[in-house]
């Protein structure tokens, strides 16, 4: 971009204190910073917390309906701001994907646009909303970077360096996510209950032999032994990288993301799906509608209340398996945190850094001109070199080893 660029961040939640704090750390590259979501009193909060730890910057606050696109294009225009990043609920990706495209504001989120009462979307979700805008960002050579958390997102990143530089043909991706930290509550999800219970209790959607394939959730798992966190069963799930990797990636025989559950999570899920109070589809409820997970959501640990007392670590990485000069090879490509670590830093658990630390490595790519796509793309599709580059400089490193090309997990060796 020829200038600093006043960059909107929409989103006060986990991800978006992690955001804008990083916001904040990097003020030097943007014009005015505004943070804004629903609530006042959350934002006041988020940028007084902000001005402790950073006096000479300012976060200006603004009040929105992140699911009205007039309310978005209002506020994009009332504060000029030339980059919008998207951290609110998925709910409220197409309300500010169309308020960017009305103002020509650039464009990032973290997470595919999803329909509240609607379960279990047909694949590819991003050809749903996303892509069927694509043609309007070109058009206008606007900037749109999609899903640029963590997964999706930097492991995105990772396949992309893989077939760059460590690679000549990809065959399989796995992508693992493991967390093995401790927040000492009895049951409790990382980020918004209605996203996370919803996300593991839909069938499971990968692709294999070109095609996407489903099955039951926690029905197909694996053990793996990964760097910091140990031994961890992994379950595999649907989530949104699966569906754009293979755009990039469609002669790979198999894409597939993992994630690991411990004993009592999977206990305490099983016994609230098998209630029905999982179930994102509204029911009556003395003459109200509601639907069942946001009772639950109600009443479960709000997941930026878990910071403060969190240990432990966070493994996510990309285990590909594909040729390089004739030879089989399989390499591992990861990042670690640590989420006492992230509270000392940001205040928030290593759930929401993860996610908030890359996509403001986006935004700085973006603001610099390092980035400058002119249409809507997923992070894959970029060049990784400058991203990794510059995501340890905000604050997660990565790093690449080798795994025996024949072997399991468990002759990986650590």
């Amino acid at each position: 971009m020829d200038t600093k660029p006043n960059l909107l961040i929409i989103g006060a939640g986990g991800v978006g204190a992690v955001t804008v704090h990083k916001a904040a750390q990097f003020a030097a590259d943007f014009g005015t910073i505004v943070l804004a979501s629903r609530t006042r009193a959350k934002l006041e909060a988020l940028a007084g917390d902000v001005a402790a730890r950073f006096p000479n910057v300012t976060i200006e606050v603004r009040t929105v309906n992140a699911r009205d696109a007039a309310d978005v294009e209002a506020l994009i225009k009332t504060v000029d701001a030339g980059l919008v990043v998207n951290v609110a609920s998925p709910y409220c990706n197409k309300a500010i994907v169309d308020a960017c495209l009305a103002t020509g504001a650039h464009y990032l989120d973290t997470a595919v646009a999803e329909e509240e009462h609607v379960e279990n979307m047909p694949a590819p979700w991003y050809e749903i909303f996303e892509f069927t805008r694509r043609p309007s960002f070109a058009e206008n050579r606007q900037n749109a970077v999609l899903g640029i958390g963590f997964d999706p997102g930097v492991v995105n990143v990772f396949c992309a360096y893989a077939a760059k530089h460590l690679l000549d043909e990809i065959e399989t991706i796995d992508i693992i996510d493991v967390n093995g930290g401790d927040h000492g509550r009895y049951f409790a999800t990382n980020f918004d209950p209605d996203t996370n219970l919803r996300e593991i209790r839909e069938d499971v959607v990968y692709w294999e032999d070109g095609g996407y394939k489903t099955i039951g959730h926690h029905s197909r798992k694996m053990t793996v032994t990964l760097p910091v966190v140990g031994e961890h069963t992994v379950y595999s799930m649907g989530h949104d990288e699966l569906h754009s990797l293979p755009y990039k990636f469609p002669k790979a025989k198999r894409i597939e993301f993992w994630m690991g559950f411990g004993e009592r999570y999977l206990r305490v899920f099983e016994v609230l799906e098998n209630l029905g109070l999982t179930s994102s589809i509204p029911v009556e409820v003395e003459g109200h509608k509601i639907a069942p997970v946001k009772m639950v959501k109600a009443v479960l640990p709000d997941p930026a209340s878990l910071a403060a007392g969190y240990t432990g670590e966070v493994c996510i990485g990309c285990d590909i398996h594909g040729t390089k000069d004739g030879a089989p090879r399989r390499v591992f490509v990861y990042s670690t945190c640590d989420h006492t670590d992230c509270y000392a830093e940001v205040g928030s658990q290593a759930i929401s850094y993860t996610t908030g630390v890359p996509v403001m490595t986006a935004a700085l790519l973006l603001a610099r001109g390092n980035w400058n796509p002119g249409t809507m793309v997923n992070v894959e599709e970029l060049d990784p070199d400058p991203f990794l580059d510059l995501m340890p400089k905000v604050g997660i490193d990565w790093s690449v080893m080798d795994l025996p090309p024949d072997g399991g997990w468990s002759d990986a060796g650590q």
